[in-house]
């Protein structure tokens, strides 16, 4: 009852937001492209021979063709073309979907070093940040971070490791798929809640293009969105949390709390393995996720108990600290205390048994 009831009041909230029809129709075109390119899109793969094969450093047991994310790409074009956007946002989520997804798709192809992938989606990042212009003051409790050349470069790194982890996650059935649905909605309600149209539309238009590659991607995954898709979906959400931290949408730590649950995994894991000695860049199966996996619980559970966390820790989370900002930094810094917390229980539980 409770639940129905807050899911009642959510959607009459984003109706009296997206008061445009058009706005509708973008966002439902995205879903709707997604869901229907896929199949066509997988068929063509699998005949170019584009496809992961079953092996020891992966979690799927048959092959599989990736690329998937072109479908994503083409949906959010659509949402470009079809939603009420000034030109110039318009132009710069264009550019963001082509540059992030043709990149990722020509390492689907062809294969990129690690330079020549960083080097790509540097120049991108650089750009995206220069686009948002000002970026807000850094709230530390009582003090503010305020120095352009500092602020300017963490933004840059932030968006840069968002969108690689987004890579990195990418390893188990709809997971990723499923967290930027997850990551797409809330953030982009906050942006429209604090007056960011066209930024808050993206949101959702992000969360529809994802919502129907994961008809396909979901376990058993049929397809995967490879890094077209997954350096995309980075890309994605790293423009929605510049957009809060430009001043129009939520604080760079409710971005946090919104993302912790793949933040915390990938940054708890690339500093455990850089601090082990391991070659952090390399191939590994070492993220909670994978733990899991080779446990024995199935993608299906993985999903399950990822998406749970974070309707059930959060979405609250994030839900008190919009209510009361002058909380955010002891919530977030709770948040990611739990989820440690967590990631260290399921270290252990696995045990050291293929630990590489």
């Amino acid at each position: 009852m409770i639940a129905e009831a807050i899911a009642e009041m959510i959607a009459e909230m984003i109706a009296e937001m997206i008061a445009e029809p058009s706005s509708w129709l973008a966002i439902f075109a995205a879903l709707l492209v997604s869901w229907s390119l896929t199949p066509w899109l997988r068929r063509h793969l699998l005949n170019q021979g584009i496809a992961d094969h079953p092996g020891p450093r992966r979690s799927h047991q048959v092959l599989t063709p990736r690329g998937g994310g072109l479908a994503m790409a083409a949906a959010l074009l659509v949402f470009v073309l079809l939603a009420p956007l000034q030109i110039s946002s318009a132009v710069t989520m264009a550019l963001l979907v082509l540059t992030l997804a043709g990149l990722g798709w020509i390492d689907d192809v062809f294969g990129l070093g690690v330079r020549a992938r960083l080097v790509g989606q540097l120049l991108i990042v650089i750009g995206l940040v220069w686009w948002f212009g000002d970026l807000t003051a850094l709230r530390l409790g009582r003090y503010e971070l305020d120095t352009v050349w500092l602020i300017k470069p963490l933004a840059v790194m932030a968006a840069l490791w968002l969108i690689n982890l987004h890579n990195f996650m990418d390893g188990s059935d709809g997971l990723a798929a499923a967290q930027v649905v997850f990551v797409g909605l809330v953030l982009g309600y906050l942006l429209l809640d604090a007056g960011n149209q066209a930024w808050g539309l993206f949101g959702f238009g992000l969360a529809g293009a994802c919502l129907g590659f994961l008809v396909w991607n979901r376990p058993p995954a049929r397809i995967f969105m490879g890094d077209s898709g997954s350096l995309l979906i980075g890309g994605g959400v790293a423009a929605l949390a510049l957009a809060g931290a430009a001043g129009t949408g939520p604080s760079i730590w409710i971005s946090l709390m919104v993302t912790s649950v793949f933040v915390v995994d990938a940054t708890a894991t690339l500093v455990y393995r850089a601090v082990s000695g391991q070659r952090w860049y390399t191939p590994h199966r070492q993220h909670v996720y994978q733990r899991l996996i080779i446990r024995g619980v199935g993608h299906g559970k993985v999903l399950g108990a990822y998406m749970t966390i974070n309707l059930g820790l959060v979405l609250p989370t994030v839900a008190a600290a919009h209510w009361r900002p002058d909380w955010e930094l002891r919530l977030v810094s709770g948040l990611i205390l739990l989820l440690l917390a967590g990631w260290f229980i399921v270290q252990a539980w696995v045990g050291t048994e293929n630990n590489k």
